[in-house]
């Protein structure tokens, strides 16, 4: 977007959130009549506490807006080529995948597809987008001068991040509107922080994502009336881990692949500590549960449902703006500083939530469920 004067430029951008949330907020209404009509909701069980049956397929909503601000873009693009024909369209390859993911996610909001399948269909997307070149650099290892096994290493790292942040951020996803706040706060900081590592940013993606968020969450924050199902968080998932790979690309003290993990630290920690908590129970490490970090913040420390939300936007924002300091910070006593007080922070939370036991405490807390009465919240992951 050089040749976009930048008065212009901020106007365009504002313009294509401004499409992408009104398209997403009328969608996102005509797709709930839709799924009461057809009955493609979670009706409430003994894990969830939706008083009535809640529609699932936000996601469509979601892709829907998205795509809106893509031809808004491209409309704009071929009605004036002279001044708007530079605009940056997102990567075919990422906008194919992303969509694969949403189709994905919506034949198990429609079908319950098996574990296996789904995952199946993660890696045929993180394969494909490797394919497109899109990689997670790691500065601190010589790949290139390991031939074969620094290539492999390094696909096998991009593999592993693109399947870890999808289901991490579908793990997030149990209360209303976390999923859409976290993604659009991970998505503003890893924008901010390319943009002062000096990478290339796809701002079109970012507008267009973020109207669709913006629009979403209208309808999805407490008390929701639409949750976003598999459909919205896989296809999220997907463009964030995906999005977050060129800012690997600069070497900055050979820390910037530590950026994208801090901004997206508080889906990832969710995972690892559901990861280890279930193994320590020796239970399956997908089996679901009511112990993830929101549900425990609600249970120990008495928060409700939207005081939970908000403390995790600000954990989220924490985690976001280490990671503009990391990419930000030419001194690496500062950016040790800001690691070290991110940790310690992580560290003394999950103390406080029960994650993290010293030896000499006994607790025998049972896992109770959180919400009251006719809060809504959504199944369990």
């Amino acid at each position: 977007m050089s040749a976009i004067a930048n008065s212009t430029q901020f106007f365009l951008l504002a313009s294509g959130i401004a499409v992408g949330a009104g398209v997403t907020a009328i969608l996102t209404t005509f797709v709930k009549s839709l799924a009461i009509k057809y009955q493609i909701t979670d009706a409430p069980n003994q894990r969830s506490m939706h008083t009535q049956p809640m529609p699932r397929v936000g996601g469509i909503a979601i892709a829907g807006g998205f795509l809106a601000g893509i031809l808004y873009f491209l409309g704009l693009g071929y009605i004036a080529p002279e001044t708007f024909g530079a605009i940056p369209m997102p990567s075919p390859w990422l906008l194919t995948a992303a969509l694969f993911m949403f189709a994905v996610g919506l034949c198990d909001d429609l079908r319950n597809l098996k574990p296996r399948t789904k995952l199946a269909m993660q890696c045929t997307a993180a394969l494909f987008i490797i394919a497109g070149g899109f990689r997670f650099n790691l500065h601190f290892l010589p790949l290139d001068e390991m031939g074969t096994l620094g290539a492999f290493i390094s696909v096998a790292f991009t593999f592993l991040w693109i399947i870890g942040i999808v289901n991490a951020l579908n793990l997030l996803d149990g209360l209303d509107g976390l999923a859409a706040g976290v993604t659009l706060i991970a998505m503003v900081s890893i924008s901010a922080a390319m943009m002062l590592n000096g990478s290339f940013v796809d701002l079109v993606l970012v507008a267009c994502l973020v109207g669709a968020l913006v629009g979403f969450l209208m309808h999805n924050k407490h008390p929701a009336s639409i949750f976003m199902g598999d459909s919205g968080s896989l296809f999220l998932g997907f463009i964030l881990a995906t999005f977050a790979l060129p800012v690997t690309a600069q070497p900055s003290l050979n820390l910037t692949f530590l950026v994208p993990i801090f901004a997206l630290g508080l889906p990832i920690t969710d995972t690892l500590v559901a990861i280890a908590r279930r193994a320590a129970e020796r239970r399956g490490i997908f089996s679901p549960d009511r112990d993830h970090i929101h549900h425990r913040i609600a249970r120990r420390l008495g928060y409700s449902h939207k005081d939970t939300v908000h403390l995790l936007y600000g954990i989220s924002l924490i985690f976001g703006l280490t990671a503009v300091l990391i990419s930000a910070a030419s001194n690496p006593a500062a950016i040790a500083l800001g690691l070290s007080l991110t940790a310690s922070f992580v560290f003394f939370f999950l103390l406080k939530l029960g994650y993290i036991r010293p030896a000499f405490v006994k607790t025998g807390e049972p896992t109770a469920a959180i919400h009251a009465p006719g809060q809504t919240a959504q199944p369990e992951k």
